[in-house]
Formats: C-alpha cells, sequence, structure tokens
C-alpha cells in the first residue's frame, strides 16, 4: 500500500491528534510501526487509547450491539441499490500514464462490490430444522 502518498486527513473529516498519530504509527516502516519494538502494551500505551480500561474490556457491552443470526447474515450491512458498473475488461497492453494514474492503479479492485450477495440471503439457504 502507498500510503505515503495517499495518506490525507482532509479538514472537513474532524479528528483528533491522538487519532491522527495513532493512525500515522500504525501507517509507518515496519521498523518504526507502533507495537513493533513493543507489541501490545506499545499499542495499549498509545494517548488514543487513554483511559480505556484493558482488564475488563471482554466484560463491557458493545458500543453498537449487533445480532448475529447465522454465519451467513448480512443483515447489518446497509442495503445499495443495484448499479450497472462500468468496469474495463482488462487494461490497455500499453497503459498511458493517464490511465495508469487514474483509473487502472485499483486494478485489483475489479469486479468487487460491497453488496450482499443475494444467493446468500435468500436461495440457497437452508430452513431450520424443527424440534
Amino acid at each position: 500500500m502507498s500510503w505515503r502518498e495517499t495518506l490525507v486527513f482532509p479538514a472537513e473529516v474532524p479528528i483528533s491528534e491522538d487519532a491522527r498519530a495513532l493512525i500515522q504509527g500504525f501507517c509507518s516502516e515496519a521498523e518504526r510501526r507502533v507495537g513493533a519494538h513493543g507489541g501490545l502494551a506499545q499499542i495499549q500505551a498509545q494517548a488514543f487509547f487513554r483511559g480505556v480500561d484493558w482488564e475488563h474490556i471482554r466484560e463491557r457491552p458493545a458500543a453498537i450491539p449487533m445480532e448475529v443470526k447465522s454465519i451467513d447474515d448480512t443483515s447489518n450491512f446497509d442495503e445499495f441499490p443495484d448499479v450497472d458498473l462500468k468496469i474495463p475488461c482488462a487494461p490497455p497492453v500499453t497503459p498511458s500514464k493517464e490511465h495508469t494514474e487514474a483509473g487502472y492503479k485499483d486494478w485489483v479492485f475489479i469486479n468487487y462490490t460491497f453488496k450482499r450477495f443475494e444467493g446468500l440471503t435468500q436461495r440457497g439457504v437452508k430452513p431450520p430444522k424443527k424440534c
């Protein structure tokens, strides 16, 4: 990942200095990364986590409680309308600089979607066994 070129903190998205420092600490060279030398203790000691009771964290209720009904339950994800995605079949044989920088730099995401698969939620789901 090219975080040096792509990691930005837009002014219109408020973020605390502690959060910014933690994100920058994770997005850094491996030898300088937060936790690289101090492990979990170094991560827990970051200012962003000040006030977190690590000893009892698993006993606290979730900030956003979610109910997961089955392994393929996607009801906690937002619904997105069907859209006709215009995805190129393949990059040009000799891509120009504009193609490389603008559209084809993210070629690994071709055919990736955030859409919930209908096959997992409606078809092919085994009905629950009756006792």
